[in-house]
Order: C-alpha cells, then structure tokens, then sequence
C-alpha cells in the first residue's frame, strides 16, 4: 500500500481548507478540473470551523476523515521515506546504466587503470622519466606498461598510441 502511495506522491497536493474567497470543496473541485489525475487531502487544525460542518460527508472521491495530527505526520513521513527510497532505487538504476555504458565504450581494449594512468601521461606529453615520477615506478616499469599499451591497441609508436587514446576517447 504504500508503494503505490509512494508512486502518487508527485500527485498529490495539501490544502488548507481555509481558502479566501473559495470553500474547500470548490478549491479541491477547481484543481481536479485542471488536473484530474492530482489527489487533494484537505487539512485543518481549527476543529471549531464552520467550515467543517459545511463539508459533505461524502462527494465523488472526497472522504472527510478526523486524524489526529500525530498519525497525520507519520503518515506522511512514511510515504515521503517510501517515495524516497523508490527514488534512490530508481537513480541507482540509472546510474549504473551510465556506468556499465561507459565501462563498456571507453575500454574496449582491457587496459589496467596503471594503463589507463601512463596513457594519460603520454597524451599529456609526459616522458617516460615524468611518467615514472608521477607514478611512483621505476623508467623500466613505464617502459614495460608502455608495451603493454601498445599491444592491447595494436600500435607501433608513442604517437599512433596517443592518437588512438584521443580517437577512441580512452583517456
């Protein structure tokens, strides 16, 4: 039950039932005439309002209903953490989708992240002395990487290899 509530939060509107100008029910009539699919919950605190006495007890859809305020706001509170929630799922649903879209477009090739950061350094224009400063491994380990990366594009050269990266955007 509150799922579904969750799922008709984004329709759901609150009034005041003390509207100047207008009773509750011609308010309530007017916003369902502009937007039908909208559920209105009118509320009050003044349990002394005429206002009150004047409403039907039962119109197409309108149900007049004492809550006390302590169950109102749990009430609310539980469809708001319930919609919440069904928005986290559905954002982490999305999310994912990007992530698995771009882990799959961006690396065809199988590089390592160790890769990944040497071939950002040699599109930067680093040398292979930089690379090895910048990550903390000996030239001979860079020029190991650096054969790695060239095999798993198929190049033969730093500069094929750096206009395959900016080409394909793998870096």
């Amino acid at each position: 039950m509150l799922q579904q509530l969750a799922k008709d939060i984004c329709n759901l509107v609150f009034m005041d039932i003390e509207i100047p100008g207008l009773t509750a029910i011609e308010a309530a009539s007017i916003v369902k005439a502009a937007y039908p699919d909208i559920n209105v919950i009118l509320l009050t605190l003044n349990e002394k309002d005429k206002s009150l006495i004047e409403m039907p007890v039962r119109e197409e859809g309108l149900a007049v209903d004492h809550i006390p305020p302590v169950s109102l706001t749990e009430f609310i509170s539980q469809v708001y953490e319930t919609a919440l929630q069904s928005n986290m799922v559905a954002v982490n649903k999305v999310l994912a989708f990007f992530r698995k879209e771009r882990g799959n477009t961006h690396d065809p090739y199988g590089l390592s992240p160790r890769e990944k950061e040497i071939l950002r350094c040699l599109v930067n224009g680093d040398t292979y002395k930089q690379i090895a400063e910048h990550c903390h491994i000996s030239v001979g380990t860079v020029r190991s990487h650096i054969m790695n990366i060239y095999r798993k594009l198929d190049v033969n050269s730093r500069s094929n290899a750096i206009v395959k990266a900016m080409k394909e955007r793998l870096v």
